[in-house]
């Protein structure tokens, strides 16, 4: 054999070689790749959205469903909702699910009017699996029977519960602290993570956030949230989405939309909660 055959022999090797060694490290890039995608895939996102709407009093229903439809979340929590009163002459939940293609919905009712009743809503894009209410007392103060509704819901194989309220709004704690009784007593013994969108009516110097707090986390600290109500000059907190427990979520982002200052006289709070 000469010289030129045993050349042309190492640069087969040598070639044989170093596709086996690129074949090998593809195979491996591909395998970590693949076992990195299955991790993401496993990371569910919730986005979140809770709207006092004042009954849509000011602009309509319209108005309402476009600052969700732009908004765009996965749940949102109503309060506030009028439902075949003068008002709102027709099933309201019914129609602002049809406005916003959220066609899942459930009304958490609250009160009995002389027309029509008045409660809490939640929206979802995805099925309610099972429904809840209870309606929450109050102390001697003559604050307003509430509501406290949630659902349990599934998004890419991963089930949390969504939950809406609207809590007493008199000066003194007292009623606000007997319903967050009432509350943490009904979800005591579910087993799924739940996030709670709600009108909390509560300020951060107040006993309530701290009685919450027992149970639920907040997205941020309580003076460092940005201002919900009144539009379109805010000066206090009271619209939230909290939820529980603690690590079983990530919050990935979470905000006050202010570009929507006309439609109601609460601002809508959205977050993006990462199930872990």
């Amino acid at each position: 054999m000469n010289d030129m055959d045993n050349l042309r022999k190492q640069k087969t090797r040598m070639f044989a070689s170093c596709n086996f060694i690129l074949l090998t490290v593809s195979l491996i890039t591909l395998l970590s790749t693949d076992g990195f995608a299955q991790q993401d895939s496993k990371s569910v996102e919730i986005k979140a959205m809770t709207y006092n709407i004042y009954s849509a009093r000011k602009m309509g229903i319209d108005a309402i469903a476009s600052v969700i439809k732009k908004a765009d979340p996965d749940v949102v929590s109503l309060q506030e909702v009028e439902r075949n009163t003068d008002v709102n002459p027709m099933d309201f939940p019914k129609k602002i699910a049809a406005l916003t293609g959220m066609k899942y919905y459930y009304f958490a009712h609250a009160l009995t009017l002389k027309k029509g009743d008045y409660g809490n809503v939640i929206l979802s894009k995805y099925p309610l699996k099972e429904t809840h209410s209870i309606h929450l007392g109050v102390a001697d103060d003559g604050d307003d029977t509430r509501s406290f509704g949630y659902a349990l819901i599934e998004k890419q194989g991963e089930q949390f519960y969504f939950a809406t309220t609207h809590l007493g709004y008199k000066p003194e704690d007292a009623t606000r602290l007997k319903q967050i009784g009432e509350i943490l007593k009904e979800i005591k013994d579910i087993k799924q993570p739940i996030i709670l969108g709600a009108d909390l009516n509560s300020r951060p110097n107040s006993q309530t956030m701290p009685a919450l707090q027992q149970y639920f986390s907040l997205p941020c600290q309580t003076s460092d949230c940005e201002w919900t109500v009144p539009t379109p000059k805010p000066t206090y907190t009271c619209d939230w989405l909290i939820f529980a427990p603690n690590q079983a979520f990530r919050v990935k982002d979470y905000s006050v939309l202010f570009w929507a200052d006309k439609e109601s006289d609460h601002y809508p709070v959205i977050g993006t909660f990462v199930l872990q």
